[in-house]
């Protein structure tokens, strides 16, 4: 089968500790079919920055070849994830006028997109554009969705994704050196809040927080559009780090603690959480550093939200992904006990991916549907001279 009119879905996702590969192929409106999926960790990066550039590209290539060959696919589109660390998120107000009140088209829509876009950047690239709201003829109701609407005056808030042009320059050269002709990028921030949460749940404000590796990101959003979205460089290994630094034993031992730890036990004195040749580590230990390093994230957090107190409604919603933190036995309770907010720990659904580690690379495979589907039907419109 020519590699264009490939049904299969190919996705590269990256993340500070893993690069995954997965082809997959939707074979119903509910059932998607993985065909393949290959992982594997590579050095990572901290502050935008690779910690080896080199080996990132190997394994990103690797694991795109062994994903290929595995699920014998010819596909020559993919969609790669843009980490938060990468990206910047600009939103603005715009305000079209028709020339008449009539039914809005999804050109109309495009051209209020396209209004907005006046970057002038030698660092960034746009990448995804997404509504916040839109309004029609000075009304009062917000929604996100306006073709088939009628109406003249258009005003909307955009939310606009734009990647750092060398992260697009450097997988776009690893992509094509594999093949692949048309390549997507998509933020990861960005892909989790649509993939993630449903539709009811995204038309009011809410925060979705992912804490990783060793890079985390923390994004306000409402509609299908993010309205802000703050990065650092601070994840779940920097626990095990503390751990590793303050008691003097070696990161695996450290690992496996924070694995094993739970914030809502007090533990005696004389507990032991591990002991094996890697270092002896006490569960009160390992629970007292845990929450120390839980209180830095507490006021990074609070700190990001006290910026939009004048627009945060006080029964906003809070969601908590990513593989730094959302398996720790307690630490989610911790944590909304320190910001005085409940948080929920939300996570794919799609059967054998269903952890909270999974949401980037699943969140980047559901939104790669969702776009195909939409780029499909742009190409039937074109084939077929707007008719379908």
């Amino acid at each position: 089968m020519s590699g264009i009119f490939c049904k299969d879905i190919a996705v590269l996702d990256v993340n500070s500790k893993t690069i995954s590969a997965i082809i997959g192929v939707k074979k119903s409106d509910s059932i998607f079919g993985i065909k393949s999926v290959v992982e594997k960790n590579h050095q990572g990066f901290e502050d935008g920055e690779w910690f080896d550039n080199y080996d990132t590209t190997q394994v990103a290539k690797t694991v795109l070849i062994e994903c290929l060959k595995s699920a014998g696919s010819r596909t020559k589109r993919i969609y790669i994830s843009v980490p938060a660390e990468f990206l910047s998120v600009v939103t603005k107000e715009v305000t079209v006028t028709l020339d008449r009140k009539r039914v809005i088209t999804e050109e109309d829509v495009k051209f209020v997109y396209k209004k907005g876009v006046d970057f002038s950047s030698d660092k960034f690239v746009l990448i995804n554009t997404k509504p916040v709201y839109f309004v029609l003829d000075d009304g009062e109701d917000m929604v996100d969705d306006i073709v088939g609407s009628v109406g003249q005056k258009i005003e909307a808030c955009v939310s606009y994704v734009l990647a750092e042009k060398s992260y697009v320059i450097m997988f776009d050269n690893i992509a094509s050196s594999l093949a692949f002709s048309d390549i997507i990028f998509v933020g990861t921030p960005l892909a989790e809040n649509i993939a993630l949460l449903e539709k009811e749940q995204r038309n009011q404000i809410y925060t979705l927080i992912d804490i990783g590796y060793i890079s985390s990101s923390i994004t306000i959003g409402k509609g299908e559009g993010i309205i802000d979205m703050k990065s650092f460089s601070l994840g779940g290994a920097h626990i095990a780090a503390d751990i590793c630094e303050a008691l003097d034993v070696g990161f695996e031992a450290a690992l496996l603690a924070k694995q094993l730890v739970d914030l809502n036990l007090n533990y005696s004195e004389d507990a032991i959480l591990v002991n094996n040749s890697n270092g002896i580590i006490k569960a009160s230990d390992a629970e007292e550093i845990a929450k120390e390093k839980l209180d830095v994230f507490a006021d990074i957090i609070g700190n990001v939200l006290s910026d939009y107190d004048d627009i945060l409604p006080s029964n906003m919603k809070i969601y908590l992904t990513g593989e730094g933190i959302a398996a720790m036995r307690g630490a989610k309770k911790y944590l909304s006990e320190q910001l005085g907010k409940n948080i929920e720990i939300i996570t794919p659904k799609l059967p054998g991916f269903v952890k909270a580690e999974d949401s980037s690379k699943i969140s980047l495979l559901i939104m790669a549907d969702t776009m195909t589907k939409k780029g499909l039907l742009d190409g039937l419109k074109r084939l077929f001279g707007g008719k379908r």
